[in-house]
C-alpha cells in the first residue's frame, strides 16, 4: 500500500503542501469519485500531496446514536479503495464529542498545523465543525486569508437524484445490489476473513466459507446472491447466503459463500466478496434434501448470470 494512513490531527510538518478534501466518504461512490479523481490528478500536477481527512466512527453515530448509519465501507475497505485511486494520505480523525465541539476555525487550526493546504475540494453538501457552521463560505473566507483555493463540486445526478451514501444504503437494504452498483461505480463488496462454521454446507454437498461479519458493516437483505470473489490474486465466483439458516433452526445471522471450482483451505484467508445479483430471498425448507435441491438451482442460476 502506497497510501499513508494516520490517526488524529497531523503533527507539525507531517505532510507539507497538499490538495485536500474533508468528509466521511462512506462508500467511495461515483459522487465521491467526482471529487477525488480530479483532486488526485491536480495535486500530482502541482507537485503537492493529495489528502483526505475523514472521521471514524461516522459523526452521526456520536451525535445521534439512535440513527447511526451502517457502513458501506469499513475503514479497511475505504483505505483499500483509496489506495487503488492513488491517493497519498488519509488522515483519520477519531470522532468524539470533543471533536464535535470544535469550532470550524479551531478545527482548521489544528488540521493545518500538519500541512499547508493549496486547495480544498469539497462536495455541494459539505459542512463541518460545531453546529455544522463550517460551510463553503467559511472555507472561502479562510482560504482568501490563508492562501488556499476552495472548489465546490456539484451533486452528481443519476435518475434525477443526487448519488449519495444514504440512497445506496436504501438499495442494499432492499437487496437491490445491481441498482446500488450503478451508483457506486462497482459492485457492492465486503472484505472478510473466513472463520470456522457449523459445517452444515459440507454435509449437504456444498461446503461453504463462513465469513466474519464486521460490526456495523451493512449487509444486503437476507437471501442468496451471485458473487465474485478475490482471494489474494485469484478471481473466483460463487453463491452466497445472508441469513439465519431457518431450515436448521438457526437464530444467528451468518454469511456463507460456496465457491465454484475451488479446493483448498480457506480458514483465516482474507476474501473480497462482490455482490453481483440477488437470486432469491431467504426461505425455510421442509428438509435438508429440499434445500440441497434449491442450492443446486441457485448454483446453476448464478453461473448463468456470472458468465453473461
Amino acid at each position: 500500500m502506497s497510501l499513508r494512513v494516520s490517526f488524529g490531527f497531523p503533527q507539525a510538518g507531517a505532510i507539507g503542501p497538499a490538495h485536500l478534501t474533508i468528509g466521511t466518504y462512506d462508500g467511495v461512490h461515483r459522487g465521491h469519485l467526482a471529487i477525488l479523481k480530479p483532486l488526485i490528478e491536480e495535486a500530482r500536477a502541482a507537485g503537492a500531496a493529495s489528502a483526505m481527512v475523514t472521521f471514524e466512527p461516522h459523526p452521526r453515530c456520536v451525535l445521534d446514536p439512535d440513527h447511526c448509519p451502517p457502513s458501506l465501507t469499513t475503514l479497511d475497505e475505504k483505505t483499500w479503495l483509496l489506495d487503488g485511486l492513488g491517493l497519498n494520505h488519509v488522515i483519520v480523525i477519531p470522532f468524539t464529542p470533543q471533536v464535535a465541539a470544535l469550532t470550524p476555525a479551531g478545527f482548521m487550526r489544528r488540521l493545518t498545523k500538519g500541512m499547508q493546504p493549496r486547495q480544498i475540494v469539497v462536495g455541494y453538501d459539505f459542512a463541518f465543525g460545531q453546529g455544522r457552521r463550517g460551510d463553503h463560505a467559511f472555507l472561502q473566507r479562510l482560504g482568501s486569508k490563508d492562501g488556499f483555493a476552495v472548489r465546490v463540486v456539484p451533486a452528481l445526478q443519476r435518475g434525477g437524484e443526487p448519488v449519495s451514501s444514504s440512497r445506496i444504503r436504501r438499495l442494499i437494504l432492499l437487496g437491490q445490489v445491481r441498482a446500488a452498483a450503478q451508483l457506486l461505480g462497482r459492485d457492492y463488496f465486503f472484505r472478510s476473513v473466513v472463520e470456522h462454521g457449523a459445517q452444515r454446507g459440507h454435509r449437504i454437498g456444498f461446503p461453504t466459507a463462513n465469513l466474519k461479519i464486521t460490526p456495523n458493516k451493512l449487509l444486503p437483505a437476507n437471501g442468496v446472491y451471485a458473487i465474485r470473489v478475490r482471494l489474494e490474486e485469484i478471481a473466483l465466483t460463487g453463491v452466497l447466503n445472508v441469513g439465519f439458516r431457518p431450515t436448521f433452526g438457526g437464530n444467528t445471522l451468518t454469511v456463507e459463500a460456496f465457491i465454484f471450482d475451488f479446493e483448498g483451505d480457506l480458514y483465516g484467508k482474507l476474501m473480497t466478496v462482490s455482490f453481483v445479483q440477488r437470486l432469491r430471498g431467504e426461505k425455510r425448507f421442509a428438509s435438508a434434501e429440499a434445500l440441497q435441491q434449491q442450492i443446486g438451482r441457485d448454483v446453476a442460476n448464478a453461473k448463468r448470470i456470472l458468465s453473461a
